[in-house]
């Protein structure tokens, strides 16, 4: 949605602020000629509105990107439960039983690669 307002508001802050400064020069937007009696105080509201429009947007996207704190309590692992990833080291605490150190599965080599 954010998108969709920026370029909502890209595009009122140039009809808007373009309208205010193409007056001056008598020339006007076809699309907004309609409000050509109201120049240049409706140039300058349109133009603002879509400042305001492209601020809103960035600040929904900076809030939306903000990373939300997440505090995850760590529990230590059940005992007996292995740790870490096999071939790994295991740490051992005190008063814990030794684990079983499982082996890599060794893969055969490829042919055409380098050993």
């Amino acid at each position: 949605m954010s998108s969709i307002m920026m370029r909502i508001g890209i595009l009122f802050a140039v009809l808007g602020f373009g309208s205010f400064i193409l007056e001056q020069f008598d020339y006007e937007f076809t699309l907004i000629s309609w409000a050509s009696d109201m120049q240049p105080t409706f140039g300058i509201v349109l133009g603002l509105v879509g400042v305001a429009l492209i601020a809103g947007s960035l600040v929904l996207n900076r809030s939306k990107a903000a990373p939300q704190p997440q505090q995850v309590a760590q529990q230590p692992p059940a005992p007996g439960a292995p740790q870490g990833y096999p071939g790994q080291p295991q740490q051992q605490y005190p008063g814990q039983a030794p684990q079983q150190q499982y082996s890599q599965q060794q893969y055969p080599q490829q042919p055409g690669q380098p050993g």
